[in-house]
């Protein structure tokens, strides 16, 4: 696992230990870039069970403003942390070891908003807590006008349900998909 491109490009990326995290294969990071093209750049990021950091830290690599990652697993934190401080780009960074829903209910009084947030959950989650994290992101007002959300899942299971977000994008990669969502009427 690797930085793909940007001012960190071609620096290797350690992933916690442990069954937990499953980092996306270069190939698949390399296909979402690229059809996120510009969309990163000056963005506001927000990374959602971050793991290995490895989304956000490309996309700050690519020219993100900001990017927050978010993990509950002490080793995953562990490991982003350690990924950003290799990149050098810890200065840019915000590692929170948190509850994703937690996270973002406080995130919404506060205010805060992101330009691009990536869902990347264990296979294993409950599509309900899912649906949850939606619903919190809906009702925060925590993506912006323009925003977009790009979640990665197993192909095999259907996606949450998420009143507020449509759905703009799905594509197969292996055993996963990645699926691009904006707000409704924005």
């Amino acid at each position: 696992m690797r930085v793909i491109a940007g001012l960190a490009r071609g620096h290797k990326l350690v992933a916690p230990e442990g069954d937990t995290t499953r980092p996306p294969l270069d190939r698949q990071k390399e296909a979402l870039f690229s059809m996120l093209a510009d969309t990163v750049i000056g963005a506001n990021v927000l990374d959602l069970y971050a793991g290995s950091a490895s989304m956000g830290i490309e996309a700050l690599s690519r020219g993100a403003k900001q990017a927050v990652f978010v993990d509950l697993s002490e080793a995953a934190v562990a490991a982003a942390k350690a990924n950003l401080a290799h990149t050098k780009l810890t200065d840019k960074a915000r590692v929170t070891r948190e509850n994703v829903v937690t996270f973002l209910e406080r995130e919404a009084v506060l205010g805060s908003v992101y330009d691009l947030i990536f869902l990347d959950p264990p296979f294993r989650i409950d599509v309900n807590d899912l649906a949850a994290v939606f619903e919190v992101l809906r009702n925060g007002n925590l993506v912006a006008d323009e925003g977009l959300l790009v979640l990665r899942l197993q192909s095999k299971i259907a996606p949450p349900e998420r009143p507020g977000f449509r759905e703009v994008k799905n594509r197969a990669y292996g055993d996963s998909r990645l699926l691009f969502y904006r707000p409704f009427g924005r």
